[in-house]
């Protein structure tokens, strides 16, 4: 039986693309190697790429483009309904880190106060968004997603008339800090700046700790001129640091995403490193199948 039937499922989103790739159970995968299944690919139409129509439209596809012989099977085996593991371009999303004493509140009272953030920052009707948050160790500190409540509902939607089920379904970059792993765990600060296509994201960290948030939209051309990313980190880095007293020349660039010439930062910033992250000869949205999994 194809691996396809009862295997759970992992879909990376991009901005263009949807990868959609057939995962193994964590105590499998550890167990010992095995092939994996051929991912399906299928691009998000160009007049309809960054829309959420356009979306659901390739992630229908998609799922349908595992192998046929596997759907006719699966249902003369009665077989389960599959998980699937999702893991979003944050262009799809806002994200925020919000300073201040949150030990003693309620998760309730944690969500109103994310879902005004969202609503004051970006004029959005709290009711049409979902969001997830999660408060540092020592509760100064609350990281915050939020995206469309319809957009989540119809992936739900579509993925459910394909047999599949969404069991875990998330923005990229929470899925990226959590493999950058310790990166100013000496006392000093980093700021952390995730290159996508359509955004540049940077995560200012103190002592391992989420000090600040921004992002800038990208335009096209932008993401494969290194000059002007660090034109752009700068800018970001003017906005994030007004909560330290770190100056630019003292800061550590740590890069992910699109690879990019690393000297343009290196003659702004004190250094400029290379994250660790999957394969760079994938699409982007194949490694947010990579996360996914």
């Amino acid at each position: 039986m194809s691996r396809w039937l009862n295997s759970p499922v992992a879909v990376g989103v991009g901005t263009r693309e949807i990868v959609v790739g057939a995962g193994l159970p964590l105590l499998l995968r550890l167990r010992k190697p095995v092939p994996a299944a051929e991912p399906a690919s299928v691009a998000i139409d160009d007049e309809q790429c960054c829309t959420e129509p356009g979306l659901l439209d390739a992630l229908r596809t998609a799922l349908a483009a595992t192998p046929a012989s596997d759907a006719a099977l699966a249902e003369k085996v009665k077989a389960p309904q599959r998980s699937a593991s999702v893991v979003l371009d944050d262009f799809w999303g806002n994200h925020a880190i919000l300073r201040g004493d949150f030990r003693t509140l309620r998760a309730r009272e944690l969500e109103e106060i994310v879902l005004a953030h969202f609503t004051d920052t970006y004029g959005i009707d709290g009711e049409s968004l979902l969001v997830r948050f999660c408060v540092q160790r020592g509760g100064r500190a609350l990281f915050a997603s939020a995206m469309s409540r319809a957009l989540h509902d119809g992936i739900r939607e579509v993925s459910a008339s394909a047999h599949v089920g969404i069991s875990r379904l998330r923005l990229g970059l929470p899925e990226m800090l959590n493999r950058a792993g310790p990166v100013a765990d000496d006392g000093g600060e980093a700021l952390l700046i995730f290159v996508a296509h359509e955004l540049l994201q940077a995560v200012m960290i103190k002592q391992d700790r989420w000090v600040a948030y921004d992002a800038q939209r990208l335009f096209p051309g932008d993401a494969d001129d290194a000059s002007r990313l660090a034109e752009l980190t700068e800018q970001l880095f003017e906005r994030s640091a007004t909560s330290t007293n770190l100056r630019r020349e003292e800061c550590r660039i740590c890069l992910a995403g699109i690879e990019t010439d690393l000297a343009p930062f290196e003659a702004r910033f004190a250094a400029a490193i290379r994250l660790a992250q999957p394969a760079m000869d994938r699409s982007p949205a194949h490694r947010l199948m990579e996360y996914a999994q």
